[in-house]
């Protein structure tokens, strides 16, 4: 997800100081003439003198004259904001009262630009980069244990937000396991918690194999984001997983109930009613006919919502196609010859025929549409058009359409190769 720029405004700033030394004395004089050249080279000797390169002035003159050079084009490009916060820092750590209310000025500055910069790269996907940038924002919030800034929470969004930047990036970078406290610490604050937080998190528990972790989150996520898709979808196949149909029936029905142009919503509805009255044990439930006969009507509205999806179309087929198969295991177990038995054997064809005739336009369609990408298909999308040509040929042939089912084995055994 795209960042947005934090602005911290330098206005009111006064750059004060007396020096110390010569070297910090040419400085500060340089610096107030604007020979900004001069100032650095001195200012920089300075820092390099192990008798001043921790004095206060030393260190408070430093981050004067390095941070007037990041507002002048000429020094831009070396980022010389990130020098001025070292030295702040040092300053911080040696006298912490030291001209406190300009250096927390300065210190928001450099925290401005630690995060505008992070907030850049982040964009632009150097993930790396970005993060040592956030690290520099939380470490100027984070000075004495965070005390120093604990009256200004202006301070309190940036800094949390640096957080979330960090933990995004070494999510989208792709290390999950390492990815985990950090989205932990996101998740639980205030400022930072948000739906698509608990997704990255779910998704990183979910990618390092910690299923239960994963799995309360989601509980979790569900009760503070009721209406979040993505949540709900997790949810969703949560309980797909997990085997639990009834919990899984009972939350599709809510989410078609709320969403009924939702297609995806609609076709796994159906395949729910389908595995329902199609156990893997084999031993049909009772209420078998009523499921299949919901499974068909939530069929019936996902290719109405989405006629051109191969997926809804081949699995609309196969309901047909599976009844068809079963009619014709019932003509197959009949092995009398009286006219009751003839009788029963020619209702079952009736109806197997009637199932395959029902199929024929769904296959018909999946088949087309992924016909027409034929030369870019892979995987879900290939197995399903290699199923639709394989459940044509039998359909072709069941119809006497023997030139049909001949084309549609010759197009199979032509992927084949």
């Amino acid at each position: 997800m795209k960042k947005a720029i934090f602005i911290a405004a330098a206005v009111g700033i006064t750059f004060t100081g007396i020096a110390q030394d010569k070297y910090v004395t040419t400085a500060n004089v340089a610096f107030k003439s604007q020979n900004y050249d001069e100032a650095k080279e001195n200012i920089d000797k300075a820092l390099s003198n192990p008798e001043t390169k921790e004095k206060p002035k030393a260190l408070f003159a430093k981050a004067q004259i390095y941070l007037k050079m990041q507002e002048i084009e000429k020094y831009k490009s070396t980022a010389p904001y990130r020098e001025a916060a070292q030295a702040l820092y040092k300053l911080a750590e040696v006298k912490g009262d030291f001209e406190k209310g300009t250096v927390d000025q300065l210190l928001l500055v450099c925290a401005a630009n630690f995060y505008n910069d992070g907030v850049r790269m982040y964009n632009d996907k150097k993930f790396t980069e970005s993060t040592e940038m956030m690290k520099n924002v939380i470490k100027i919030h984070d000075i004495d244990q965070g005390k120093r800034f604990e009256k200004i929470h202006f301070l309190d969004t940036p800094a949390a937000n640096a957080y979330q930047t960090m933990a995004n990036s070494v999510y989208f970078s792709g290390k999950y396991e390492e990815s985990i406290p950090l989205l932990l610490k996101v998740k639980n604050n205030d400022i930072t918690r948000t739906a698509s937080v608990y997704a990255c998190l779910i998704d990183a528990y979910n990618k390092t194999s910690k299923t239960t972790e994963a799995n309360a989150l989601i509980a979790e996520a569900r009760k503070a984001f009721p209406n979040d898709v993505t949540i709900r979808n997790y949810e969703l196949n949560y309980f797909i997983t997990s085997g639990k149909q009834d919990e899984l029936l009972k939350k599709l029905e809510e989410a078609a109930a709320k969403e009924p142009e939702n297609s995806d919503i609609i076709f796994n509805l159906g395949t729910t009613y389908l595995g329902m009255a199609n156990p893997k044990d084999g031993k049909k439930p009772a209420n078998a006919a009523d499921l299949v006969a919901k499974a068909e009507d939530a069929f019936t509205k996902a290719v109405k919502i989405a006629p051109d999806n191969a997926g809804y179309n081949y699995n609309f087929g196969a309901l047909y196609f599976n009844q068809a198969t079963d009619f014709n295991d019932q003509m197959n177990a009949i092995t009398g010859t009286s006219d009751a038995d003839q009788k029963k054997y020619d209702g079952f064809k009736a109806s197997r025929d009637a199932m395959f005739g029902k199929s024929m336009p769904y296959f018909e369609k999946a088949y087309s549409v992924l016909l027409a990408n034929e030369n870019n298909l892979k995987g879900e999308d290939m197995k399903t058009f290699k199923q639709s040509i394989l459940a044509l040929k039998e359909v072709y042939a069941r119809q006497s359409k023997l030139d049909k089912s001949k084309e549609m084995k010759t197009k199979y055994e032509s992927l084949a190769k």
